[in-house]
């Protein structure tokens, strides 16, 4: 069977609505051959029904095992030559991943490519499409939310082992992805062109009751890890 060029690896928690709108924009918006994996973090309302249905590949846990978990095993189950980690509560434009792919046609050192998005961090946040690609400061703490990333497989889940498994379930490892990127000499973008719909705390924040103070441990965490580069940015 010939490899699919693409991988598109979420995750769910319930919010079945969010992820059935999400899933009609991947169908509708994607025009490459792809694979749709689907990792389920202990869901009760309907969801791994509509997984087992809709995706090409699932894994369903039990219970929440973290945003970096649920996706390396996503990506453990990933064949494309590139693969896309998203949100659940987001919704895809047209012609959204020949933009994101181009940007690795042109730069081999090209690690990462994140769009921009409707609601999320300053950095990355814009309510109509823009026209440039901007290469991010290396090492700097600034970054775009980990709404959508483009990479490629061999890179994001082989040379980087994918998200760190150290943090607890409330953010933290899409700055460490970045931190490693760039500690293996990749760099990271961040596409204008593409605007990604998101929603926002469309699934772990909401229910989590004590979501801020593992946010703020984590931040702790990340700070005392790479403490050391924080100098070059």
């Amino acid at each position: 069977m010939e490899r699919k060029p693409l991988s598109i690896c979420t995750l769910t928690w319930d919010q079945l609505a969010l992820t059935e709108k999400f899933v009609a924009s991947v169908r509708r918006n994607t025009t490459v051959p792809y694979e749709l994996i689907i990792v389920d973090n202990g869901s009760t309302d309907g969801t791994a029904d509509f997984i087992k249905r809709q995706a090409d590949k699932y894994h369903l846990f039990p219970q929440n095992t973290g945003f970096a978990h649920g996706f390396n095993q996503a990506f453990s189950l990933a064949e494309g030559e590139f693969v896309l980690a998203i949100n659940n509560d987001t919704e895809l434009p047209k012609n959204w991943f020949e933009k994101l792919r181009d940007t690795f046609d042109r730069d081999p050192r090209c690690g990462l490519v994140y769009p921009c998005y409707t609601f999320g961090q300053k950095v990355g946040l814009r309510w109509w499409p823009g026209t440039k690609v901007k290469q991010l400061p290396r090492f700097s703490k600034e970054l775009p939310a980990a709404v959508a990333i483009l990479s490629k497989l061999p890179i994001i889940y082989g040379e980087l082992k994918g998200f760190s498994e150290e943090y607890q379930i409330a953010g933290g490892e899409d700055l460490d992805l970045c931190f490693k990127t760039w500690s293996a000499g990749y760099n990271i973008y961040l596409d204008e062109r593409v605007l990604v719909k998101h929603k926002g705390h469309g699934t772990a924040a909401k229910k989590l009751p004590n979501w801020k103070e593992l946010y703020t441990k984590n931040g702790d965490f990340f700070q005392a890890k790479w403490q050391s580069y924080f100098k070059k940015s």
